[in-house]
């Protein structure tokens, strides 16, 4: 009855339900050792799935980190990347909306089935998404509500639909940290922002993962990213500036 309901409820929303064994289901998440075994999706996998990245990070990113933020997405969006983020405010809004103005595609992951947005006040931009050819995924089903741990099981797919992370700004117990460590575990790319000098001089608490990971030691940085000492740091690429966006794409391509 439960299978039913759901392939009901996908029928009147307009989305449906893939399967590992399905071809439509996405290779980089099939790839990872824990993926789910269905994904609910409304609208379209990019054209090339093998070319998404996931821009991600606090909900509440300083000045710099939002043009940081806006900056990165415009870039990997014309050189055509699509955008994975979890449509949460902050840094994932603008990256949802920064490609979405350079004509991208962009794929929104959600913590709860698809009858619902959250929050609220981003249904507009789910609905513009799905308007410009993006897609919205989860692997909860239909009336799943959102609750925390669903966040936290969210961020995995973030990382596992892409060939790296862009963890834009976070502080140092942030939410972005779980798809960043994900990213680490798959054998990915996790891209971090050099903090700015403005940043860092103000002591600016949602910069302050960033700072770790571009000058902290490398047993601070395996502390924050939760690997072993028998861990290596070999997919952390710090962005030291616009410079660098050339090495992180080739990067990604290689990956």
């Amino acid at each position: 009855m439960a299978a039913e309901k759901d392939i009901l409820a996908c029928e009147r929303a307009g989305a449906r339900i893939v399967s590992v064994l399905d071809d439509d289901f996405p290779k980089l998440l099939k790839d990872t050792a824990d993926s789910p075994f269905f994904l609910y999706i409304k609208g379209q996998w990019p054209p090339n799935p093998l070319k998404s990245v996931a821009v991600i990070g606090t909900r509440q990113p300083t000045e710099h980190g939002g043009i940081i933020a806006k900056r990165i997405t415009t870039y990997l969006s014309e050189n055509g990347w699509s955008i994975v983020s979890g449509l949460a405010t902050g840094c994932d809004a603008i990256a949802h909306r920064a490609s979405l103005d350079r004509f991208g595609h962009t794929v929104a992951v959600l913590a709860h089935g698809l009858h619902t947005v959250t929050p609220k006040q981003h249904e507009r931009l789910a609905a513009e998404i799905l308007d410009r050819g993006g897609a919205l995924v989860t692997e909860y089903a239909f009336g799943v509500d959102p609750i925390p741990p669903n966040f936290v099981k969210r961020d995995r797919i973030q990382a596992g639909l892409a060939r790296g992370v862009v963890m834009v700004q976070s502080d140092l117990k942030g939410g972005s940290l779980h798809a960043s460590r994900a990213a680490l575990d798959y054998g990915r790319i996790l891209a971090v922002p050099e903090p700015t000098e403005r940043d860092l001089a103000k002591q600016e608490q949602k910069a302050e993962a960033n700072r770790v990971m571009a000058f902290g030691s490398d047993s601070e940085k395996l502390e924050l990213l939760k690997r072993s000492p028998r861990d290596n740091l070999e997919g952390l690429f710090i962005l030291h500036g616009k410079d660098d966006y050339d090495k992180l794409v080739s990067s990604l391509e290689a990956a």
